[in-house]
């Protein structure tokens, strides 16, 4: 087995686990992004109705330039609550991953991945794992992941290799000073 085939393990096992959190997130988009072209479409034809000529008392000039320049007012209007409306969509966004990334990975799921991953895997997720700050988390898997894929087990076998050397540099150093 190679870490590309531990790579793709982790890979199955995280669209297992997180199918169903990209479907809700999908599925509120979705519903977020229909609601706002209703509410556009709203402020559209509303704004479409507007009449000026109650502002009479302003001028004839007035009353025309407003009537005028009426569709791109709404269309402003629009363009902004639109922007607003995204920058709270991925706002929200962002945080429903960043939590997503923090659940829990259960214990049978992670004994059946280490059962079917190399030894080398194995080491790079303990590696990217801290056992101290709690359980293996999805965000842990994506880092193993993307580890395996940037060459992690090369890297982390060449450490292993320093430092037998410099482990030994350190012992023929007090094998001499006796």
């Amino acid at each position: 087995m190679t870490t590309k085939t531990d790579a793709s393990r982790i890979n199955t096992l995280l669209r297992r686990l997180c199918l169903p959190r990209w479907l809700g997130r999908a599925g509120i988009l979705a519903a977020v992004t229909l609601a706002w072209i209703w509410i556009a479409n709203q402020i559209l034809i509303g704004g479409s109705l507007v009449n000026y000529s109650g502002l009479s008392s302003l001028g004839a000039q007035v009353v025309e330039f407003l009537t005028r320049i009426n569709p791109y007012l709404w269309w402003g209007l629009t363009i902004i609550l639109s922007l607003i409306v995204l920058s709270l969509a991925r706002s929200w966004l962002k945080s429903s991953i960043r939590k997503g990334r923090q659940v829990a990975v259960s214990v049978a799921e992670i004994q059946k991945l280490s059962q079917a991953m190399t030894s080398e895997g194995v080491d790079v997720l303990l590696w990217v794992w801290d056992h101290e700050t709690g359980p293996v988390t999805i965000g842990d898997l994506i880092t193993a992941r993307d580890q395996l894929q940037s060459g992690r087990v090369r890297k982390l076998a060449t450490a292993r290799a320093q430092h037998q050397v410099l482990l030994q540099a350190r012992q023929s150093a007090s094998n001499q000073a006796d």
